[in-house]
């Protein structure tokens, strides 16, 4: 009789651990959000390749000097020679808000704020991605999420565990993308692929990680594809390196005011 109690009771406790350690896909989604965060506390800099291949076959490459500190990042082209000098500057406020985004174009000699969703939606750089993909702000609040199950995903030579989790639109809400689907690392709850679709309920755009490493200690992604599925472009996306300066970087380097003045000599671009 003891024996079968105390097997009944390691199955309950085995029960509600499960039962504790189950997690919601708002939970899924917020240790992500927390990761990303981790990863992005103090000032990094880095510089990243676009490798772009357009609908009719050509190609093209990118080279950008990458500056971050918590809230803010600014990316510069450093090549090819004719953008060289632009800089493309993000500011998140608060939680649910879009961000501030501005372009400074040397010809021009002065920042511009993004304000219009037309201008935030343009592509960056020529690429699959844009201005919103890269700076936008934290839309969360406008869709339901949805865990779906897990799903193996083999990236590299390894293969990982990722929840799948649907986000639709709620009742009223504008935009583009009412539904997509992200999977999310079980271990690491970094994002691994994503799809979106538009209201047509058609595949428009597909964002999946090639190639992982870590930086501190903490899984990232050292090559992502972004899939323009409608337009048939991609962009892969490769972080060709990534360090933490000796000193902490100023705010004031991420002032919209100071980008006549940025000295990419001073940051190894």
């Amino acid at each position: 009789m003891l024996k079968k109690t105390m097997t009944w009771t390691v199955a309950m406790i085995a029960l509600v651990a499960v039962a504790t350690a189950a997690m919601t896909a708002d939970e899924i989604l917020d240790r992500m959000e927390e990761e990303a965060d981790r990863l992005n506390e103090g000032s990094m800099v880095g510089t990243m390749r676009f490798d772009i291949t357009y609908r009719d076959g050509t190609t093209s490459e990118r080279l950008f000097g990458m500056l971050s500190i918590p809230d803010f990042a600014l990316i510069y082209f450093i090549e090819p020679t004719d953008v060289a000098g632009t800089i493309f500057l993000t500011h998140e406020i608060d939680e649910g808000d879009d961000s501030r985004m501005w372009l400074y174009l040397p010809l021009l000699g002065i920042p511009k704020e993004f304000v219009s969703d037309e201008e935030r939606g343009g592509s960056f750089a020529g690429s699959s991605m844009s201005y919103d993909d890269l700076g936008g702000g934290n839309e969360r609040d406008d869709f339901v999420a949805t865990l779906l199950g897990e799903e193996d995903l083999v990236i590299g030579d390894e293969t990982r565990t990722a929840y799948v989790i649907e986000s639709v639109a709620k009742d009223g809400v504008d935009t583009d993308t009412p539904r997509s689907v992200v999977w999310v690392d079980t271990d690491g709850f970094i994002m691994l692929r994503a799809e979106s679709y538009n209201d047509l309920g058609n595949l428009s755009s597909t964002v999946e990680v090639v190639a992982l490493t870590e930086f501190d200690g903490m899984l990232t992604f050292a090559e992502m594809l972004s899939t323009d599925v409608l337009d048939e472009s991609s962009t892969l996306i490769t972080v060709v390196e990534r360090h933490r300066p000796d000193a902490e970087i100023g705010s004031d380097v991420f002032s919209p005011d100071g980008l006549t003045t940025f000295d990419p000599a001073a940051w190894g671009f």
